[in-house]
């Protein structure tokens, strides 16, 4: 019997168990999401300017930290439903496939990747190379096509870069390869935030949601199938001719930079137990994607009106609403439009269509294939649910403007309102999907959601299996194909003639020292 009781008083690593407390992860995330702009506001203002503006973000950090937990009656009691308990085998599970995750999506381009990623590793390298704020002297210029076009002359680079920070401090220190793993695991980091964030909104920890949630998409199979059957050519997420919006896989494998720091910042969103920290949450999304804050911004303002409380002034007007919001503002919208050459084309959408048919046809399917269908199937408990009808508002009201060749305006504007919805969506998955598992009767009512999830996804598995194969074709079988995350290198020695007009578009900034941050703000 000594024994016995013995035993039961040693307690296994499997039973060991973890509780995260609402304030906890929201405290976490909040320091994951500030510490890259604190980083910013250093290493390229004027010492006047990134102490005032550091000062500002650490007193209002610390202001919607203390005040997270208190709802505009005072008390605590909602926070507390968002207390997550898991045990060591969810971690021991959850950290080797959200590494796997990020090594598949090219993340710090350790893998075949999307042909994007030879901007992002130029980001980061030029980030570790270079004094900050970055110039470029044309002189530096090797490849003679790349002289020429550029010409002679000195130009600023300016794009929303914070996401690379914290890597790239440390790759200034280690060099590029130690600020590669440092972006690898940064991101990791980042989706193990979004994994505790989403099961605390489930309610319980489960590695089917946030498998999900990576793979969610829409139901892009059938229109591909249909135009490759009918011989129109298309590509798997971009079927659509101007009204394109891609899946939670696409967006990690080609802008991970916003996906990341985006999908986190709604989860705060759809969390927050009070509207104090609102506005602090909105100008964070602007800082990592200043489209993605237009669409995120309805939902702010859902949430203000919700959580509003007796005396709406008091919550409204508090530090992080206004002094945030100012501060970001000020500084990230005189970087953003230092460079006005980077909206390449813009106009209502009926501009870019030969007859408004030709976009009422596409603008049906975008809803019915990008979210129509799930939402149909969360309805019915989501009803009353203003968040979820906020962002289908939105959803439908984003696409009568474009910006940019490839509409960035709705393909990052989408952003927020669309993972609000897969989220929804794959937390109704997940319970039919443990039912699936531990149901002895085939019920085709528990099977449709699963199925459902199974379609949409097959777009996600075959970027991934495409990815997957050119790796081992390019690094195990000999392939003559280069490594495309290669193909720049470095914005200040641009090796392919035929990336230059992109990056001279979207990335230099001339005459720079004419704009209002390089002029004012910026360091010399």
């Amino acid at each position: 019997m000594k024994t016995t009781d013995t035993l039961k008083t040693h307690r296994s690593l499997k039973d060991t168990s973890f509780e995260i407390s609402y304030k906890t992860f929201f405290s976490a995330s909040i320091i994951y999401l500030t510490l890259p702009v604190i980083i910013f506001f250093i290493g390229y203002l004027k010492p006047i300017w990134a102490i005032l503006f550091t000062a500002l973000t650490i007193g209002a950090g610390i202001y919607v930290l203390k005040d997270s937990t208190k709802d505009p009656m005072g008390d605590t009691e909602e926070a507390e439903k968002f207390k997550l308990n898991f045990k060591f085998p969810y971690l021991a599970v959850m950290i080797p496939l959200i590494l796997l995750v990020v090594f598949i999506s090219g993340i710090a381009e350790f893998t075949f990747t999307l042909s994007d990623h030879a901007i992002r590793y130029a980001i980061l390298n030029d980030l570790v190379e270079y004094k900050w704020p970055i110039i470029y002297d044309f002189a530096t210029q090797e490849n003679p096509v790349v002289s020429a076009y550029l010409g002679e002359g000195k130009v600023a680079f300016a794009y929303y870069f914070v996401y690379w920070m914290v890597p790239a401090v440390i790759g200034k220190i280690g060099g590029l390869m130690l600020a590669r793993i440092a972006l690898f695991l940064w991101s990791a980091l980042g989706l193990f935030l979004i994994a505790v964030g989403a099961c605390m909104l489930y309610g319980k920890a489960s590695r089917a949601l946030f498998l999900g949630l990576v793979l969610f998409a829409g139901f892009d199979i059938f229109p591909y199938y249909i135009n490759t059957f009918m011989g129109v050519w298309t590509t798997w997420e971009r079927w659509n001719a101007h009204l394109i919006v891609v899946g939670n896989t696409y967006q990690l494998m080609n802008v991970f930079n916003q996906a990341i720091p985006g999908w986190l910042i709604t989860i705060l969103l759809i969390m927050c137990v009070n509207s104090r920290s609102v506005g602090f949450l909105g100008a964070l999304m602007f800082v990592y994607s200043p489209w993605a804050a237009i669409g995120i911004l309805p939902m702010c303002i859902c949430k203000i009106v919700l959580k509003r409380g007796k005396n709406i002034f008091r919550n409204l007007f508090t530090i992080g609403n206004i002094v945030t919001p100012i501060v970001f503002f000020i500084c990230f919208a005189a970087f953003f439009t230092a460079n006005s050459n980077a909206t390449d084309e813009d106009g209502f959408i009926l501009k870019f269509y030969p007859t408004v048919f030709a976009f009422l046809k596409d603008y049906l399917a975008y809803i019915v294939i990008e979210f129509g269908i799930w939402f149909l199937m969360i309805y019915k408990r989501r009803k009353n649910d203003p968040m979820v009808w906020t962002a289908i508002g939105t959803l439908l009201v984003i696409p009568f403007y474009k910006i940019t060749y490839a509409n960035d305006f709705l393909m990052r504007g989408s952003m927020a309102p669309l993972f609000l919805i897969s989220l929804y969506s794959v937390m109704f998955v997940t319970d039919y999907f443990h039912e699936c598992l531990h149901g002895k009767k085939f019920v085709l009512k528990t099977r449709l959601p699963v199925l459902a999830l199974i379609l949409a996804a097959y777009t996600s598995l075959n970027l991934i299996l495409y990815s997957s194969l050119m790796t081992v074709e390019v690094n195990f079988m000999g392939a003559e194909d280069e490594d495309i995350s290669h193909d720049i290198v470095s914005f200040g020695n641009i090796r392919k003639e035929d990336q230059v007009e992109v990056i001279n578009t979207q990335f230099f900034v001339y005459n720079y020292e004419d704009t209002i941050f390089f002029k004012y703000l910026a360091r010399s």
